[in-house]
């Protein structure tokens, strides 16, 4: 009876112990179909096809070019404007009521025809100062019953200039919105230089997290073959009176419960798996069915200097810079809304000089020689009475001010605890690896001496099991320990600012 319960048991247990299937061999690259392939891949090599394929960094380098686009624009507002233009136009009077000189009665006569053309040309625009320019030529003919229809040509070549004096005036106003746009394309690109940080860490922290799934679907495995195996001795051990069948129910159900911790380990690597192709393909689809292979990644080195750590923060941090970039905007804003509070004079001046003919060559060169000349000079003042709105906008653009600086202070000291809590769990995690390293060891031989005691008579089955599960533990612990110090590494760069020097990526 106890050797058919035995055979039972084993026949039972063989598929639950049975060897895991091979990884498949094939290789895969992204985009093709990918079902029941591998595509191998290295940490450095991630990242470079997770900047080349990443959908929210090519998105964000969309925005210097349109910052740039912006820029040309705010320039354009000191680009010349040319025109033309051309008129003609006729009036004729075909009747007109006269009276005779007693008044008592009258007559209508024909009276008058007059035709005109008129050509004119010029540029005008504003310079960096404020200087207000037209220059325009025009010449205008005209001919009717008034002069037997012969033409009589009139050129005339004007000037005229307005230069603000107070309110408009200088390049700290007129430069201002390219000033602007200048530092904006600085932020743009300051934020494309922040998204391809954050990937970079994504990725480190994805591959580190896919490989430490794969170590600890390794160490379930592991872990449920020891206690196959030791359900194999037990059975073997009945068989010859030395166990009783509650050793090998014990070690059975233990079997089938590290079965499960296989299935989830299992499950979290193909998760993890479909986090990094996410990363790295912008074609999920043909990439579900592929698997993932890869190498181990390297232990990054590290050297605790808080202090010069927040000194390259604040010279490399992304935010900080834009902060920085932000406050100069304000800054220049203040300028403007400080010169719009100011009242309005303008110093005017023009000169018209005509010439006249009865041709067009002849007419312009006259006009040259001035046949007839006039000019204008002065000023104009205005101010608003009150001047209310132009204060308030004052006011509103110092407060800006204020609570950027603040901002700027705020961010100086996140940026400061944040490099040292970044600093200190690198520390702690190569502290957690020596100490899970030792009990790594520790608990292996513990379980050696268990499974000597178990052979020997004075240990138990459950014993065995008990130090299995914290041999297991242990491995996983060191594994995750490893795994934490190489992402706690990447995320203190992230901090610091220093993520892309130190994988030697360029961003144009």
């Amino acid at each position: 009876m106890l050797k058919t319960l035995v055979l039972a048991l084993a026949t039972v247990t063989s598929a639950a112990i049975a060897a895991e299937p091979a990884e498949p061999a094939s290789m895969a690259t992204p985009g093709s179909s990918a079902t029941g392939r591998v595509l191998s891949i290295s940490l450095e090599e991630a990242v470079q096809l997770a900047l080349k394929k990443n959908f929210t960094i090519e998105i964000a380098k969309m925005e210097p070019k349109a910052a740039s686009e912006r820029l040309t624009q705010a320039k354009g507002r000191f680009d010349p404007i040319f025109d033309f233009g051309y008129s003609q136009g006729e009036a004729t009077t075909r009747d007109q009521f006269r009276r005779d000189a007693a008044g008592t009665g009258g007559h209508f006569e024909f009276n008058a025809v007059s035709q005109s053309r008129t050509f004119s040309t010029g540029i005008n625009g504003v310079t960096a100062w404020g200087l207000g320019y037209d220059v325009g030529a025009s010449t205008r003919t005209r001919s009717g019953s008034f002069n037997s229809f012969y033409e009589d040509v009139d050129s005339e070549l004007s000037f005229s200039l307005r230069q603000p004096i107070l309110r408009g005036a200088g390049t700290d106003v007129n430069l201002a919105g390219v000033r602007v746009a200048r530092n904006n394309v600085a932020l743009s690109e300051w934020d494309v230089k922040q998204r391809v940080m954050e990937v970079i860490t994504d990725v480190i922290e994805t591959y580190n997290d896919l490989h430490f799934s794969h170590e600890n679907l390794a160490v379930a495995r592991r872990n449920k073959a020891l206690a196959g195996q030791l359900l194999r001795d037990n059975i073997k051990r009945v068989e010859v009176g030395v166990k009783t069948p509650l050793d090998v129910t014990t070690a059975q159900a233990e079997v089938a419960a590290r079965e499960e911790a296989v299935i989830t380990a299992q499950r979290a690597v193909k998760d993890q798996e479909n986090f990094l192709k996410q990363l790295l393909t912008r074609d999920m689809i043909p990439m579900l069915g592929a698997r993932i292979r890869i190498t181990t990644p390297p232990a990054p080195g590290f050297i605790e200097n808080v202090v010069a750590g927040i000194g390259r923060a604040l010279e490399l941090r992304p935010d900080y810079r834009k902060a920085k970039l932000d406050l100069e905007n304000r800054r220049i804003t203040l300028v403007v809304e400080k010169n719009a509070r100011l009242p309005r004079l303008d110093l005017t001046a023009s000169l018209a000089m005509n010439g006249f003919d009865d041709d067009f060559g002849t007419s312009a060169q006259r006009a040259a020689g001035r046949d007839q000349t006039n000019w204008t000079a002065g000023a104009t003042f205005s101010v608003p009475l009150g001047n209310r709105e132009a204060r308030g906008r004052v006011n509103a653009a110092q407060i800006d001010i204020a609570q950027s600086l603040v901002n700027l202070q705020r961010l100086e000291q996140d940026i400061v605890v944040r490099v040292d809590n970044a600093s200190g769990l690198v520390t702690t995690a190569r502290q957690r690896i020596e100490a899970t390293t030792e009990s790594n060891r520790l608990a292996k031989e513990s379980l050696v001496a268990g499974e000597a005691r178990l052979v020997a008579g004075t240990g138990t089955t459950f014993e065995v099991l008990e130090l299995q599960r914290k041999v297991a533990e242990a491995e996983t612990a060191e594994l995750r320990a490893r795994s934490d110090f190489n992402k706690a590494v990447a995320r203190y760069h992230l901090q610091v600012g220093t993520t892309l020097q130190i994988h030697g990526v360029k961003v144009d």
